[in-house]
């Protein structure tokens, strides 16, 4: 079937649009959305219609379809301010402008019309029905005809390989309902097929990713680091699983082993360009951001990047005070609005400001429900405690999980309620908690020791971040309950020590040649 709109050709057999005579570029779930667009025309398609019709599921959030209707109308080359194939009808979702016309190209099947069904599942069920003998499909009987039809069913992908692919296409949208749905997708691919090693190593992302941008817990970590180890066992030489495992070490906080896990992923394949995005990322923890910011560089020289390298090129050059950490701001920015990972870096550049309006504000462009992103809500409290509002922090901390328990037990502890203390960290977990290797955490405790009115335990703490990577000095200076510390004489030698640190890596970096592609971006 072709369907005509104005100047473009949709292509429902191939699966091809075309506009005038350039052929464009468009993923499936955006083929799938303009496909839905046109076989409804001129009748709007709403939010629940274009779930089942595109993604196959009851419900899509609002945020993913608007999303989804962005990146139809960059393909296409829509204006949405001046729309010449898309409009938005309010309250009815969206509909096709103009009229559409729909026949078929010389030499293509002329049956009936399958309606209501996705394309790719149309292969899927015609191919299905010539396999059991039904189905009363008339096909030419030519042998030219029999080997193009044999070669089209032999291509055709099989319906777990799609389930796979639509669960990796909601994945890659990196919203919390679209990732928790796509994690029943992927256990449905499992269970069909116990064997594959894309839907296993797919769900075992798809945990991780949960477990930790969104709502998760260890149980899933765990889950995912046993089935990312199966697959390491059955193929040791898989890049991609190497690069999952050090993905749900680094979610575990087992830092060290994360980062070897993704140098053994770069070894084998040395253009896996999110691997080497993944280790800067532990680099940047470390305190080694010229060694990180070598990684991102490399990875962009070799023609690839991660979602979040220039979110984390921009964190890297913002810490060495860095003019040029603003631009790759702008760009992360742009490249990916609204993404929690991004967000999060952004509302903590506004933290070190002491811009604590920004902070919120920024936060409040996360295109999820901030009640899935603990970490935002971790950071929100922050911020409004800082602005003295401190029932709206509470509230906040409280739907923030372990994130929040941090500074909740500090607020309990500056108001002498003990009690409160020891009950989200009694003592001997806040002695175990010491000896942890995640610098962010022994920050957060050292807040707590500090509420206390153990400042001299505060400052051990910290120095052990410093030992173990924290570069973050105005994060320091901005805390509530550090100011006494750091005013002291050992709070004062940290602070030199940080800025020492950071000397010798701005140093680095700077005389690194490679690097000055990063430090003057967008120079010719």
């Amino acid at each position: 079937m072709i369907f005509r709109l104005d100047d473009l050709a949709i292509d429902t057999q191939r699966r091809t649009v075309r506009k005038g005579h350039d052929a464009l570029k468009m993923q499936d779930l955006t083929f799938d959305l303009l496909y839905g667009l046109v076989e409804s025309a001129p009748q709007p398609m709403n939010a629940d219609a274009l779930a089942e019709r595109v993604w196959k599921v009851p419900h899509v959030s609002s945020d993913t379809i608007a999303q989804r209707i962005a990146l139809l109308r960059k393909a296409l080359g829509d204006d949405p301010k001046n729309p010449r194939y898309i409009r938005t009808v309010r309250g009815a979702g969206y509909a096709i402008i103009g009229d559409v016309t729909k026949g078929y190209e010389a030499g293509t099947h002329e049956g009936k019309e399958t309606k209501g069904i996705s394309p790719v599942f149309v292969g899927a069920a015609v191919f299905a029905t010539l396999l059991i003998g039904g189905g009363g499909l008339l096909w030419s009987q030519s042998p030219a005809r029999d080997d193009r039809q044999a070669e089209t069913r032999a291509d055709l992908p099989s319906p777990n390989a799609l389930l796979i692919d639509r669960a990796n296409a909601q994945l890659g949208l990196h919203q919390p309902e679209e990732t928790q749905r796509a994690v029943a997708m992927l256990r449905t691919a499992v269970e069909r097929d116990p064997t594959s090693f894309e839907a296993r190593l797919g769900l075992a992302l798809a945990l991780t990713t949960y477990a930790t941008k969104f709502e998760g817990d260890v149980a899933e970590k765990d889950e995912a680091e046993a089935i990312i180890r199966q697959l390491i066992e059955e193929r040791p030489d898989t890049a991609n699983a190497w690069s999952a495992l050090g993905y749900v070490l680094s979610a575990k906080g087992r830092g060290d082993e994360a980062l070897a896990a993704y140098r053994r992923a770069i070894e084998l394949d040395p253009d896996n360009a999110p691997a080497r995005s993944s280790a800067a990322h532990l680099l940047v923890l470390k305190g080694d951001l010229q060694q990180a910011l070598i990684l991102e560089h490399q990875a962009r020289a070799r023609g690839g990047s991660s979602r979040y390298s220039e979110i984390q090129i921009a964190q890297a050059l913002e810490l060495i005070g860095h003019p040029a950490h603003a631009w790759w701001q702008d760009q992360a920015l742009t490249l990916n609005p609204g993404q929690v990972v991004v967000v999060k870096e952004l509302a903590l550049s506004k933290l070190r400001q002491g811009d604590l309006e920004a902070v919120l504000e920024t936060i409040a462009t996360f295109e999820g429900e901030i009640e899935t992103a603990p970490q935002l809500l971790a950071l929100k409290g922050r911020a409004l405690l800082g602005l003295g509002r401190e029932e709206a922090a509470k509230q906040a901390l409280g739907k923030a999980g372990w994130r929040g328990d941090y500074l909740l037990a500090s607020l309990a502890a500056r108001s002498g309620d003990t009690q409160t203390v020891e009950a989200r960290f009694p003592a001997e977990q806040r002695l175990a908690l010491t000896s942890v290797m995640e610098p962010d955490i022994l920050v957060q405790m050292a807040e707590i020791e500090a509420a206390l009115g153990q400042g001299d335990k505060a400052a051990q703490l910290i120095g052990i971040a410093i030992s173990q990577g924290w570069r973050d000095r105005r994060w320091l200076e901005r805390s509530p309950f550090l100011q006494e510390v750091l005013e002291s004489a050992s709070g004062r030698a940290l602070i030199e020590r940080i800025e020492r640190e950071l000397e010798a890596q701005r140093v680095l970096i700077e005389n690194t040649s490679d690097l000055q592609a990063i430090l003057q971006p967008g120079q010719p």
